[in-house]
């Protein structure tokens, strides 16, 4: 009996084990890897973070409803350090874990350093929030579920002059040079064709701990009647407090990159009245958006910033484009291009031939503690190209 099983016995325990394997194998399905790349360390990692938690719950929703494709979605997350030698190495590093798209990164600096290594491998990467004009028009493997900073630019600049503000002094953070100096440009070419004036363009780096006093004293110096702030919102809000404590009254206008809640925790009653451009209207009331921000607050005890809101648009844009990989024949970089209105938080997606997002502009302000929509503008879009 013994020696029965230890020769035919076995040989057919091992038939039946190789078989539970192989029907385990079949009843779980490889997992797609979906990497995000953003600084999560460091005084800037507030987009980095919010950027991580819209993905992730995008991907938990995801797979709450079966997966694409009936595939689940692991989720692979980098920090890219807020430097361009982390934004590389974190791509890299997602790469080498087999992941099929990179969603990130969350400035432009980190993005333009990625591009190659994203390049080389074939790899798309969907940005939830960088915005140069550097990559407008190039046919690659950049995507994004925003319109460029050009337009931002053009409207904040038409904002300023409709105020009756003549004479503006723009500061930026060279340390995120291919977006600020992008912004600052567009910005200066409308504004200068209404016949407004741009004094100065200052440049300072964040990384060099800057002394902001000093800062806000030069810019006093210019005479502006106003002052244009592009930098992060940690940076933004030191600005403004410097330029309080100096007593200089002039009125605020900031970028988007500016758009999270740091920006009001440090800037307090400094930024009080700031304006900027954004792409969403945070006092939608539609109930996706409604149900995202409750859910949001629910467990991370903060409410979403657009970093949060576009980063899950990025994951649920991509989710999409993976569904008609499977299911139209479509490789991942056709299916992105093929966006259109695609049902985002606060209004609907489209992508257009280069990849970049279309939607609409809105006015915001910081009133009485918090962001509030002044009004949505009509802009000149990135048009559409089928």
């Amino acid at each position: 009996m013994n020696k029965y099983f230890s020769r035919k016995g076995r040989g057919v325990l091992i038939v039946a084990l190789a078989c539970i394997l192989i029907l385990g194998a079949c009843s779980h399905p490889e997992p797609i890897r979906i990497g995000f790349s953003g600084q999560l360390t460091g005084k800037q990692s507030d987009l980095g973070v919010q950027g991580r938690n819209g993905v992730q719950m995008a991907v938990d929703e995801i797979n709450a409803a079966g997966g694409i494709a009936g595939r689940p979605v692991e989720l692979l997350v980098q920090d890219d350090l807020g430097t361009p030698e982390g934004a590389r190495a974190a791509d890299r590093a997602l790469i080498e874990a087999n992941v099929v798209a990179i969603i990130g990164h969350m400035t432009s600096s980190q993005t333009m350093a990625a591009l190659e290594v994203v390049e080389k491998a074939g790899i798309p990467l969907i940005s939830p929030t960088t915005s140069t004009t550097a990559l407008d028009h190039l046919n690659d493997h950049f995507f994004r579920v925003i319109p460029s900073n050009a337009t931002e630019g053009k409207l904040l600049a038409r904002r300023a002059w409709k105020r009756h503000i003549t004479r503006i002094v723009i500061v930026y953070d060279h340390d995120n040079a291919p977006f600020g100096q992008a912004l600052a440009e567009a910005f200066t070419q409308e504004y200068q064709s209404l016949g407004g004036e741009v004094v100065a363009l200052v440049p300072f780096s964040s990384s060099q701990e800057p002394n902001m006093n000093m800062l806000a004293s030069q810019l006093q110096a210019t005479g502006a009647e106003g002052v244009f702030i592009i930098a992060s919102a940690n940076d933004t809000a030191l600005i403004a407090q410097h330029i309080r404590i100096n007593g200089w009254s002039v009125p605020l206008f900031i970028s988007g990159w500016a758009h999270t809640n740091t920006l009001i925790q440090i800037g307090g009653r400094a930024v009080e009245g700031a304006e900027l451009i954004t792409h969403f209207d945070i006092d939608t009331q539609t109930q996706p958006y409604r149900e995202f921000v409750a859910c949001y607050q629910k467990r991370f005890g903060q409410p979403p910033t657009f970093a949060a809101i576009q980063s899950y648009e990025a994951m649920m844009v991509l989710a999409q484009a993976l569904e008609k990989v499977e299911t139209q024949g479509l490789n991942l970089s056709q299916a992105l291009v093929s966006t259109r209105d695609f049902p985002g938080l606060t209004g609907p997606i489209t992508l257009n031939q280069y990849g970049n997002g279309v939607r609409p502009h809105y006015l915001i302000a910081v009133q009485g503690g918090k962001f509030i929509t002044i009004t949505r503008l009509e802009s000149e879009e990135i048009e559409t190209e089928n």
